[in-house]
């Protein structure tokens, strides 16, 4: 499947000083590693329904769990400053971990919300 993730715009957006160049991974994914450090980051789709598919990035802090301002970058690198995004907290039953130190956001292609507007009558 060709990939709908735009690789370099994602790298542009978090820093070409701090990122390497975009490694493919998976089947139209991405990955990076940080040029200074041990983090990396991933960024696949995930064709959940047949009328959307999805995005999933994570990113990693090496030896320490990666800051808010991380995972902010990396959403505003993958879905701009208008999509939305997920950090997802599952049951212990259906928790999958990977990495003991990585944060992950999962949202659609398109930034549409998946979830009510929890800010409609006031503030978030």
């Amino acid at each position: 499947m060709p990939s709908t993730i735009d690789a370099l715009r994602v790298r542009r957006s978090l820093g070409r000083d701090e990122w390497g160049a975009p490694e493919p991974f998976g089947d139209g994914g991405w990955a990076f590693m940080e040029k200074n450090g041990p983090g990396s980051l991933l960024v696949t789709t995930w064709p959940f329904e047949k009328e959307a598919t999805y995005l999933h990035a994570s990113i990693s802090g090496g030896d320490q769990m990666p800051s808010y301002e991380a995972l902010t970058g990396l959403h505003k690198a993958v879905w701009g400053n208008d999509g939305y995004a997920y950090e997802i907290f599952a049951p212990d039953s259906q928790h999958v971990n990977l990495h003991p130190y990585a944060r992950h956001l999962w949202g659609r292609v398109d930034g549409a919300p998946v979830l009510p507007e929890f800010g409609r009558w006031g503030t978030i």
